[in-house]
């Protein structure tokens, strides 16, 4: 009983956790208004003075209601802030993009139950570390 209850506990209560992003390095919002692209630091064990931008970090992509759409790795925070003029974030109307960076679709859930499912979803690959991220774009 033990064993099967134990994987629809871990989905209902998977915490945001770092997903949460009290001190954003950067917020974003869709020109429409309706998504919320937020950059997070994560924190490293070791780092030298002013090596604060060479923390790793996640994109997390919000829809209107706060859940989280989508979930981007970064290797380096400073990759999001350095891209060069004319690489900035690309809204259209079914992707967020940035060049060597992210690709996210903007997929707003067909109802409350699937953006609920599609929250934890994201928040249990970010603790597993199953997130896409940058290096796969570059």
């Amino acid at each position: 009983m033990l064993v099967a209850t134990l994987p629809v506990l871990v989905v209902l209560l998977v915490p945001e956790g770092r997903l949460a992003c009290g001190e954003p390095y950067v917020t974003e919002r869709s020109p429409d208004g309706r998504w919320t692209l937020t950059v997070c630091g994560r924190p490293m064990f070791f780092a030298m003075p002013g090596g604060g931008s060479d923390a790793p970090g996640w994109i997390v992509l919000r829809d209107e209601a706060g859940a989280i759409r989508g979930v981007s790795s970064l290797t380096m925070l400073q990759l999001y802030g350095g891209a060069a003029p004319g690489f900035g974030l690309q809204w259209s109307r079914s992707r967020v993009s940035r060049a060597m960076v992210l690709d996210l679709p903007l997929d707003p859930g067909a109802n409350a139950f699937e953006r609920w499912w599609t929250d934890r979803m994201w928040r249990l690959r970010a603790l597993a570390g199953l997130t896409p991220g940058d290096e796969e774009l570059h």
